[in-house]
């Protein structure tokens, strides 16, 4: 029996990001579902007929943002696990003093396809992001 494939879905505004991250993550033979932005991520979700393992997205989205996003998600999926990218790293992390995370995951743009594989492999070993509570 094989062992399952492993499911991300990329959420960011900007397609050759998006293009950049799917193409390492393909190379690593997982299956990348992507959307530019909060409602098209939902969409994307609902449609798809199976488990996510892991959300990495930006922490800013066209009409929302990734925290909201995660939780939402994580209230329907209670095991995805969450990689947050941003450039302006401790600048939005602080707005969000009443994150349900006890701890980010958050990879600091500009990255290289070695460091976004990095952390991806390490997340979906470990715990990911936790949930408070």
């Amino acid at each position: 029996m094989s062992e399952k494939r492993v499911t991300i879905l990329v959420v960011d505004a900007d397609p050759s990001l998006r293009q950049s991250i799917r193409v390492a993550l393909r190379m690593e033979d997982y299956r990348v579902l992507e959307a530019a932005d909060y409602r098209a991520a939902e969409n994307v979700r609902q449609q798809h007929r199976g488990q996510i393992d892991l959300l990495l997205t930006a922490i800013s989205l066209p009409g929302g943002n990734g925290y909201e996003l995660a939780k939402a998600l994580v209230d329907v999926e209670p095991d995805l696990k969450v990689l947050f990218v941003s450039g302006e790293a401790g600048a939005m992390a602080s707005q969000y003093q009443n994150s349900p995370w006890k701890e980010l995951q958050l990879l600091a743009r500009p990255f290289g396809p070695a460091d976004l594989l990095r952390r991806v492999k390490s997340i979906l070993k470990s715990g990911g992001l936790a949930a408070a509570g």
